[in-house]
Parts: structure tokens; C-alpha cells; sequence
């Protein structure tokens, strides 16, 4: 039972193993890219005073991504469509990886939404 059982592990190892600098097929299906540069800089950045002020008590006090409270002085970016914000550093390094709001899931990319009602 045992030997049979050693064999079957190593049947299936042998049969899942690809060639020495492949990508596997499953890792390719599953690439996110994420916001260019470009299109990262063009989202607006302010301050958690001025957020306060223009949306009272109904702000957010801490970042969703590294879980801080936010300082009066702490620069945040507002992602357009969705209006969340966060710590600038914690949502470029978000938006880098990955083009959905991490709350929300949806794409501050306009065009990202088009392909994905049209694909639906």
C-alpha cells in the first residue's frame, strides 16, 4: 500500500514538471497588470486635512492598505470614479500590481471597465 502510494506521488510530480525556463501556462492566465506611471501621476493627491474639510465627518481615518491612522499631514491619493483614498506610498504601490481599487475592486481605468463589460 505504502509502495504504491510513493509511486503514484511520483507519477504525478513527473507528469506536472515543465522544462527549465518555461512559465507555466497557469501563471500567464493569471497576470494582472497593473497602472502605468503615467496614468498613476495623473490621479489627484491631497492632504488629509483638505479631505476632511471637503468631505466632513463621513472620511475615512485610516489607511485601508497598512491599517495607520491618518495624520492632518499625511499626502493621499484619491482614485478617481470610487473617490477612496489612501496613504500615497501604500496605493502607487498598490496600483503598481494590481488596476482595481483595493476596496472596492473596481478599475480607476476607464478603458479597463469598458473591456471587461464588453467581455462579460
Amino acid at each position: 500500500m505504502i509502495a504504491f502510494f510513493f509511486h503514484m506521488q511520483r507519477t504525478s510530480a513527473n507528469q506536472h514538471q515543465q522544462p527549465a525556463g518555461t512559465v507555466p501556462v497557469h501563471s500567464i492566465n493569471n497576470f494582472h497588470p497593473g497602472i502605468d506611471e503615467a496614468t498613476l501621476r495623473q490621479y489627484p493627491k491631497l492632504l488629509y486635512a483638505e479631505a476632511k474639510l471637503h468631505q466632513g465627518n463621513s472620511t475615512i481615518s485610516c489607511c485601508s492598505i497598512c491599517l495607520a491612522d491618518y495624520d492632518d499631514t499625511d499626502v493621499l491619493r484619491l482614485l478617481p470614479d470610487c473617490s477612496h483614498i489612501f496613504h500615497l506610498k501604500c496605493i502607487d504601490c498598490w496600483l503598481r500590481l494590481h488596476a482595481t481599487c483595493p476596496v472596492c475592486r473596481n478599475s480607476p481605468l476607464p478603458e479597463v471597465m469598458t473591456s471587461v463589460e464588453v467581455t462579460s
